[in-house]
């Protein structure tokens, strides 16, 4: 009768490993993974082992572990990225050749908000988001307007919670944060700041029963005035909307 227990266990455990990996930027060591999953050494090793071999994890000469090619594999036939990414590709492209500027991608999960493609400018340098990467709504444009559209529970539980943010992200308080979402919501943008000289402006994207299923970006510098740029990126991504609802 404890069986399925020990397999949630198993389970349980090989996710936790995964996400501590996940976070682990350049990889890291079994003694790494073992004390920031809280996991016996002998566990970590074991389990480690395991999703080596089957391709989730991949190991380094030197014996640290990053995520594998297995993961991203899964990840690429999962319907809500696959049509979204087929859709949005051809305008993300346009855009990008068209402003020469960073462009961003993203869904929510939850309570954060996951990067599914972008298209990189070389004269962005804070253009860093990764693709499969995960933050939290409230300090990125494009997750502000995910979570402005998102259900009301959800956004009351961020809201109401605790509002962690980057060093490069300022503060923002319950209050400011609602008044945020509200003007999302009326003027169908967001923007942020991200670090000292880079600003992010953000778009809605709709899918074919209206909901906003998805969210487009671009990454300017700060002296460069958004408003003609904000045009383009709001057209593309009614355009993605139009090539989802067809």
């Amino acid at each position: 009768m404890t069986e399925p227990s020990d397999r949630r266990s198993v389970l349980g455990r090989a996710l936790r490993i995964l996400d501590v990996v996940k976070d682990g930027a350049g990889g890291l060591n079994l003694s790494e993974i073992s004390r920031r999953s809280a996991l016996p050494l002998t566990t970590a090793h074991r389990i480690a082992s395991e999703l080596h071999e089957w391709g989730a994890l991949e190991r380094d000469a030197a014996g640290r572990y990053q995520i594998g090619l297995r993961l991203w594999e899964l990840a690429t036939v999962a319907p809500r990225s696959v049509g979204l990414q087929r859709a949005a590709l051809p305008f993300m492209r346009d855009l990008f050749e068209t402003t020469h500027r960073g462009v961003h991608l993203a869904i929510r999960e939850k309570d954060q908000v996951v990067f599914v493609e972008r298209f990189l400018s070389p004269e962005t340098v804070t253009d860093r988001a990764q693709v499969g990467a995960h933050y939290e709504l409230h300090v990125t444009a494009i997750g502000l307007v995910l979570l402005a559209h998102a259900p009301h529970a959800l956004q009351e539980e961020v809201v109401t919670g605790p509002l962690v943010s980057p060093r490069w992200h300022p503060p923002v308080t319950e209050r400011e944060l609602r008044q945020t979402l509200a003007h999302v919501r009326l003027s169908g943008y967001a923007t942020t700041p991200i670090r000292d000289e880079h600003r992010s402006v953000a778009a809605p994207i709709h899918g074919p029963g209206g909901a906003v299923v998805a969210a487009l970006s671009l990454i300017l510098p700060l002296a460069e005035p958004y408003g003609p740029r904000l045009a383009h990126l709001r057209a593309t991504a009614r355009g993605i909307s139009r090539a989802l609802a067809s």
